[in-house]
């Protein structure tokens, strides 16, 4: 009896070890693709945003310098001095601009100050989870930062710029001059008028009003055309009666009494006309 003890025991001793093992986290359902999206983290937002000087200026702004033109032999090239002379070009070397946790949820706080001018902003695709690297350009000052699951906002106030993350292409810089308000009211409007348009178009009222349309202007051919029937009806039975009527011949006229008559009025103009011949002219005194 004392062996069952002991193997029940163990049995019981396994059996708790397992359930101690199960935690909460275990049990949360996941959705789809979580394993590929990092977990959202309360990051101060100090430590969201950090810039790289590119070390031109003691006071961090943008320089710009002139450096010769690098050519490959390759690459024809136009040059835009005269071949005499030093190719050289004008450049002004790029800060870079870090977001180290992106993405870390839907979030919006006070950026850091940003030198402006050419910046490389270095960030990780929320879609790929790949570290890209974007050209962009910012103006001075410090922005409002704005995460959403697909776009960066840096927003100054009047104008914005936006990094765009597409599903698994390349991201696209956008600048616009409107307030996030201003956008987010368009973005309703458009919105509004694609639900609007659509419901309409449900209703069946463009293409209703379509076909009255067409049968109206069927309508209004086929009463034309039945107008100048029975216009013609009318004045061929008036032509055929007044044929009818004795001595209705003898008041048309023939095309020889018609050419007698023309001649005789060019006959009068032409007596009408004054005879230089039997003209008198009076002398000068």
């Amino acid at each position: 009896m004392v062996a069952p003890t002991r193997m029940f025991l163990l049995a019981a001793a396994l059996l708790g070890a397992a359930a101690g093992c199960t935690t909460s986290t275990d049990a949360t359902p996941r959705r789809v693709g979580d394993a590929l999206r990092p977990a959202a983290a309360p990051v101060p937002p100090t430590q969201e945003i950090e810039i790289l000087d590119p070390n031109v200026d003691p006071t961090g702004k943008p320089v710009a310098r002139v450096a010769p033109l690098a050519t490959s032999p390759s690459v024809e090239c136009a040059p835009v001095l005269p071949a005499s002379a030093v190719q050289q070009q004008v450049e002004v070397p790029p800060a870079i601009l870090v977001h180290k946790f992106y993405y870390t949820g839907d979030r919006s706080f006070q950026g850091p100050m940003i030198p402006g001018g050419p910046l490389i902003v270095s960030v990780n695709h929320p879609k790929t989870l790949e570290r890209v690297y974007v050209p962009i350009t910012l103006p001075p000052g410090a922005p409002r930062v704005t995460y959403t699951n697909d776009t960066i906002r840096y927003d100054y106030g009047p104008q914005s710029v936006s990094l765009v993350f597409g599903v698994c292409g390349n991201p696209r810089v956008r600048y616009s001059q409107a307030t996030n308000v201003h956008e987010n009211t368009r973005t309703r409007i458009s919105t509004a008028r694609t639900e609007t348009r659509d419901f309409v178009t449900r209703t069946g009222i463009p293409s209703g009003l379509q076909r009255f349309k067409d049968t109206t202007k069927s309508t209004l051919g086929a009463v034309a055309d039945r107008v100048h029937d029975g216009g013609k009806f009318v004045a061929d039975a008036v032509t055929t009666a007044i044929e009818f009527i004795p001595g209705a011949q003898l008041l048309k006229s023939n095309p020889e009494d018609q050419a007698i008559r023309e001649q005789e009025r060019l006959q009068r103009d032409a007596d009408r006309r004054p005879n230089l011949d039997n003209t008198f002219v009076p002398r000068a005194p």
